[in-house]
């Protein structure tokens, strides 16, 4: 039997149908990974598809919870996250969620009254925060001293580096982001909380999943976060750089060691 050792967090990009989040978990959870991504809400670059957004909370709820499994999905205002507490109460005390802002949600006054609404109503959710979009170590950093200015328990915080957008620098590999691990580093460091790395996000593609995940291991990361689709090619969103369910288990021999332990 495994138990988790770092984070391991998987899941599609965004939750599209029961059939869906049920299949995944059923695949994911044989796998000991207890806690599962599917992002309701989705910011898009372009118009687009962007999410079953509160129309697939209970249904999130619903098939993650009952299981033992601790959903997670993105919020980016206040009035999201409201709605997820007040749905996470019906599922008991214990019921918790994992949640995170990511790298286009830089206004600090919503994070702030997200982190606010979180820490005065429950203490089963951890919040984690993605990189903002351009490479900025003071930003970075200041992403973090907004929500622990509001006197979140810094336990329940966890940072995650998804990279940096290319355009000035050199991008030889063609990744989707600009990974710097330093900084990431540094950040955690600094800021003494846990910091996760976000291959998918880095690589755009999914064989590049894989170089990423290589690469990170080199520094003292405290787990992965990755996209997992049960039907890769006909994925709503980031169908590129989402793992298949054999991908999935590629990867998960040259990370075993790291995120399970007997």
């Amino acid at each position: 039997m495994h138990t988790t050792n770092k984070y391991l967090i998987a899941g599609p990009c965004a939750l599209e149908s029961r059939e869906q989040i049920k299949h995944v978990v059923k695949f994911l959870s044989a796998r000991e990974v207890k806690i599962i991504r599917a992002s309701l809400w989705k910011p898009r670059t372009a118009p687009d598809w962007d999410g079953l957004g509160i129309l697939g909370l209970y249904t999130l709820l619903e098939e993650t919870l009952p299981f033992g499994i601790t959903p997670a999905t993105e919020v980016m205002n206040s009035q999201q996250t409201y709605e997820i507490l007040k749905a996470l109460k019906i599922f008991g005390d214990k019921a918790s969620i994992f949640l995170w802002i990511g790298s286009r949600n830089q206004n600090h006054f919503e994070i702030c009254e997200i982190a606010k609404l979180i820490k005065e109503n429950t203490d089963n959710i951890t919040l984690m925060i993605k990189n903002q979009m351009w490479e900025d170590k003071k930003h970075w950093l200041g992403l973090h001293k907004h929500i622990l200015s509001t006197q979140y328990p810094k336990e329940r915080l966890i940072g995650c580096h998804r990279g940096f957008a290319p355009g000035r620098s050199s991008n030889p590999n063609e990744l989707r982001n600009l990974p710097n691990y330093e900084m990431a580093m540094e950040v955690k460091s600094e800021m003494d909380v846990s910091m996760l790395i976000d291959p998918s996000h880095i690589a755009g593609r999914r064989d590049k999943v894989f170089i990423i995940a290589k690469e990170a291991k080199r520094y003292p990361f405290d787990g992965y976060f990755l996209e997992v689709h049960e039907n890769v090619e006909n994925a709503k969103t980031d169908k590129d750089q989402q793992l298949s369910f054999d991908e999935f288990d590629l990867l998960l021999e040259t990370i075993k060691e790291e995120v399970l332990k007997e």
